[in-house]
């Protein structure tokens, strides 16, 4: 697997990892890429925020915070939405994407990335942004 340059992590993939749900392999060998400074590893401050409380619903806040500082610690940059807001609503009246969704193509977009993502069809109408499947069908 070629890892591209600049990556986007949409919430999908970095809460798959979290859990070791399948295809989590698959998102490791992103996250060593930007580990190794091998890629420029970029998430939306908005998917970050869904990734929060996802992991703290499931666990708890503390062990959220830790995989989010963790993210950071290995070069994971959070994106402001500020930088991609337009981008983001754009995506929702164009291809009625969930906002959270819309956030991770905009940033991607905005930053010249390639976006990881799940295996859910919802992204197959989408061209302008370079997507990466960690994993085939919906979690």
């Amino acid at each position: 697997m070629a890892i591209p340059d600049h990556i986007v992590f949409d919430a999908e993939p970095l809460i798959a990892h979290a859990d070791a749900e399948p295809g989590s392999d698959v998102v490791e060998e992103y996250l060593n890429a930007v580990a190794d400074a091998d890629a420029a590893g970029y998430a939306s401050c908005v998917n970050l925020a869904e990734i929060r409380y996802i992991i703290a619903r499931k666990y708890d806040r503390s062990t959220a915070d830790e995989y989010l500082d963790w993210l950071t610690d290995i070069g994971i940059e959070p994106v402001d939405g500020s930088d991609a807001w337009v981008g983001a609503a754009e995506y929702v009246l164009n291809h009625n994407s969930a906002l959270g969704d819309s956030f991770a193509f905009a940033t991607a977009a905005h930053i010249e990335a390639t976006l990881v993502v799940g295996g859910d069809a919802d992204y197959d109408e989408i061209s302008d942004v370079p997507i990466a499947r960690f994993r085939d069908g919906s979690a």
